[in-house]
């Protein structure tokens, strides 16, 4: 997690709506000069002012909503930051971000905080499995190009519809299994789970996130140290509000794996 935000003005040079259901948008700055290197799975906050406006100065920082994306790419000789973010709405309401990205141009600026790392993929493994729904595509997308060539395992990414799907760089024997049709705890259920040691990574909704988990560590039995799971958002919650909720609901899981 981010204990320490260090929050940088960014200015789009780019927006471009790359799938059906994600904008991805290109930011540049002097300020990225000292942005440090990054791993996959790498994430930023976009900053918004609390009636949902992009901050675009330090003195518009005493208040704000933070919102998660992954680092999709960094370039760091062009001072080039890019994120993919997922246009959504429920019932015709979105959140300050997917409305900013909607109408969101170049020239236009925000405050960012950041980077923040997520827990790596494991570094003793048979076989990989990755699992993830839209908002977990560039992390994913990340790990299978620098995976070893001889990897093998899964990617199981769940997306909204067949127009959403994009081209990853992978291992051959690495199979992508774009859910479509059924649920991603359904389509991991349906694997041919390989034998050996796997290295897991999810992330996705919080509901679908908790089934995988129970399903990894009651029937798959797989070690929680070999795995890093978690959800990226929760239906009806705000990020604010889904993030009490995944630190009531770890905090849970935790203590009962040292009952």
């Amino acid at each position: 997690m981010m204990a320490a935000p260090t929050p940088r003005k960014v200015t789009i040079s780019k927006s471009q709506r790359i799938t059906p259901s994600v904008q991805r948008i290109w930011f540049t700055g002097d300020e990225l000069s000292t942005f440090p290197s990054v791993s996959p799975g790498a994430y930023i906050k976009l900053m918004f002012d609390l009636q949902g406006n992009p901050a675009t100065s330090a003195s518009d920082l005493q208040h704000v909503a933070m919102r998660t994306y992954t680092v999709n790419h960094f370039d760091s000789n062009k001072q080039e930051l890019s994120i993919d973010m997922v246009i959504h709405a429920d019932n015709g309401i979105t959140g300050p971000a997917s409305a900013w990205a909607t109408i969101a141009k170049p020239g236009d600026s925000i405050m960012i905080a950041g980077p923040g790392q997520s827990k790596p993929l494991s570094s003793e493994y048979d076989w990989v499995l990755f699992a993830g729904d839209m908002t977990a595509l560039p992390s994913i997308r990340n790990y299978l190009s620098t995976l070893p060539s001889n990897a093998t395992g899964f990617a199981v990414i769940s997306v909204a519809h067949e127009t959403d799907i994009v081209v990853c760089e992978k291992p051959v024997g690495v199979e992508i299994i774009w859910a479509t049709e059924m649920s991603l705890p359904a389509a991991l259920d349906s694997l041919n789970w390989l034998s050996g040691r796997p290295a897991v990574w999810v992330a996705c909704e919080f509901s679908d996130m908790r089934a995988i988990r129970k399903w990894l560590k009651d029937e798959k039995l797989v070690p929680h140290h070999q795995m890093y799971i978690s959800s990226y958002w929760k239906k009806g919650r705000s990020e604010d509000q889904h993030k009490i909720d995944k630190k009531q609901d770890s905090d849970t899981y935790l203590k009962s794996l040292t009952a």
